[in-house]
C-alpha cells in the first residue's frame, strides 16, 4: 500500500508541475501515512490543504484509515464504517 501511495503521490505531483500549478505534495510522503496523533501542528495544516484539494494522493489518507476497521470487535461498529 505504501509503494501505491508513494507512485500516486509522484505522479501527481509531477502532473501538477507540468500544468504549471502549485504542488503541494513537496514534502508529504509520511503525513498521510502517520497516525492523527503523531502529526505535528505543521504536519496537520499541511495534510488539511492536501484533503480540501482532493488530491488523488490525499485520498490515500483515507484508506489509510480504513486500517481501523479490522479493530472492531463490534459487528455494528464495524458495518456502520462501511455505510459511511
Amino acid at each position: 500500500m505504501n509503494k501505491a501511495a508513494d507512485e500516486v503521490r509522484d505522479l501527481e505531483a509531477r502532473a501538477l508541475k507540468g500544468q504549471g500549478r502549485e504542488t503541494v505534495l513537496t514534502h508529504t510522503r509520511w503525513y498521510p501515512l502517520k497516525r492523527p496523533e503523531n502529526l505535528t501542528e505543521k504536519q496537520e495544516v499541511k495534510l488539511a490543504e492536501l484533503l480540501r484539494r482532493n488530491l488523488k494522493a490525499a485520498r490515500t489518507y483515507l484508506l489509510e484509515d480504513f486500517q481501523f476497521f479490522w479493530d472492531y470487535r463490534s459487528p455494528f461498529w464495524a458495518e456502520e464504517i462501511l455505510d459511511c
